[in-house]
């Protein structure tokens, strides 16, 4: 069976939206579901925006990679790329040693308390690698709101999540994919909502909840304000053709032209605490 090649372009690491532009490059060449083998032969290194998206992808078309230069080959080998961890057992092996990355964790929807112990694991790694334990709750909420939630919400039956500390900048970079129904699918087939994709993220902006009888939203409204006013960092939403980007000044929600996530993906980016952050004026 032919395989579609797609070239991946080099990234600008200075926000979230440079890294995005590669992503939506990359992405809006291809089919949905098409097996693909994505080329990165120009790139020298990749960050989570780009990386787990892609794993989330290659898990669910059986697609690969190629052209990776010896460098990035050994950074994708110890992230576990594209595999990813996916017990308990496998990240303690993996958590005496220090690193600035927190590997690729493959969430399964079935497995509840061991998926809850991995989730842990990963906020613990993520505290001891930005050596920020004093502002545990900031880092803390976000991860285990957006895990679960994109998880519980997805209709498949694994998500993924990953995390890169860069020191000489002094930021963490986290991101978390699946290739699930996205939101405005599942407020299609929980509440019978049609939304459009802007429609569908401004929904949950709002707090409105895709679960039937659920007081809750996705905690997706708050973990923004966390991210991006109490920790300055940035924020971004995108699920089917709508991105929604944030930092503490602004927000944009807007349309990708030609391109189409099955799924949703959020990314943030925080700078290393310097000291303790008080979450409590953000909480609902």
């Amino acid at each position: 069976m032919h395989m579609k090649t797609v070239k991946v372009t080099r990234f600008d690491t200075a926000s979230l939206v440079g890294i995005l532009r590669p992503l939506y490059l990359a992405f809006k060449e291809i089919e949905d579901g098409e097996r693909t083998c994505f080329d990165l032969s120009s790139v020298s290194f990749a960050p989570p925006l780009f990386i787990l998206p892609l794993v989330a992808y290659l898990k669910s078309t059986g697609g690969s990679v190629s052209g990776s230069s010896p460098v990035l080959q050994s950074y994708l080998d110890c992230i576990h790329f594209p595999d990813g961890i996916d017990s308990v057992s496998g990240f303690e092996a993996l958590a005496q040693s220090s690193k600035t990355y927190v590997p690729i964790s493959v969430l399964k929807k079935r497995s509840g308390a061991e998926r809850e112990r991995l989730e842990t694991m990963f906020s613990s790694m993520v505290l001891k690698v930005l050596g920020a334990s004093q502002a545990s709750s900031a880092i803390h909420y976000p991860i285990s709101e957006l895990v679960t939630n994109i998880i519980e919400h997805s209709k498949v039956e694994e998500g993924y999540v990953f995390g890169q500390y860069y020191p000489r900048k002094s930021y963490l970079d986290i991101c978390i994919a699946d290739c699930g129904k996205g939101l405005a699918g599942s407020y299609f087939d929980e509440l019978g909502l049609k939304f459009s994709d802007t429609e569908a993220i401004e929904e949950v902006l709002k707090g409105h909840s895709t679960k039937m009888n659920t007081e809750r939203g996705f905690g997706v409204r708050t973990s923004k304000r966390v991210v991006c006013e109490a920790m300055g960092g940035e924020f971004m939403l995108l699920s089917g053709s709508a991105v929604l980007v944030a930092n503490k000044k602004k927000q944009q929600l807007v349309t990708l032209p030609d391109f189409h996530w099955q799924g949703v993906i959020i990314a943030y980016r925080i700078p290393k605490p310097r000291g303790p952050i008080d979450i409590t004026p953000y909480l609902e």
